[in-house]
């Protein structure tokens, strides 16, 4: 939700020579799924996405709501998952620039997640920082090697 995940996931996957996925983009015209199915066929099609990438990817970035399905935490069983993360005030400043279906539901989607990402640990807090910055927190994380 409005944290950095695309931009920071392709200077990651960049910074480490590996493949990028962004899955939003992979899943194609968000808004056009929730106008025509909902939610619950936009979660549909993303966990179909999910599966048919996770395999041969080496950074992707997720839609905050992709790991509140036990079939997506499955399927990322082997990955390091890092949550990505904003105050509630920089949060606010650029939900409000945003068209995102779900935009208007930031803080309850917020708090409804929070849980579920609770259990990959600490998020990285992008506050403040540029891409390098939080993909550098990413990287040391998840204890990978620049190779550039």
């Amino acid at each position: 939700m409005a944290v950095g995940k695309s931009s920071v996931g392709r200077r990651l996957a960049m910074q480490i020579g590996a493949r990028f996925v962004d899955l939003d983009a992979q899943i194609g015209d968000v808004p056009g799924w929730f106008a025509r199915g909902g939610e619950a066929a936009f979660r549909d099609r993303e966990s179909a996405v999910l599966a048919a990438v996770a395999q041969g990817v080496g950074v992707m970035a997720l839609g905050g709501g992709a790991l509140v399905r036990a079939e997506n935490r499955v399927a990322l069983a082997d990955w390091r998952v890092v949550i990505l993360m904003a105050t509630p005030d920089t949060l606010a400043s650029r939900m409000e620039a945003t068209s995102r279906p779900l935009a208007g539901r930031w803080r309850d989607l917020l708090e409804a997640r929070r849980p579920v990402w609770a259990a990959y640990g600490e998020p990285v807090w992008t506050d403040g920082l540029d891409v390098d910055e939080v993909a550098e927190q990413v990287r040391r994380r998840c204890g990978l090697s620049a190779s550039i």
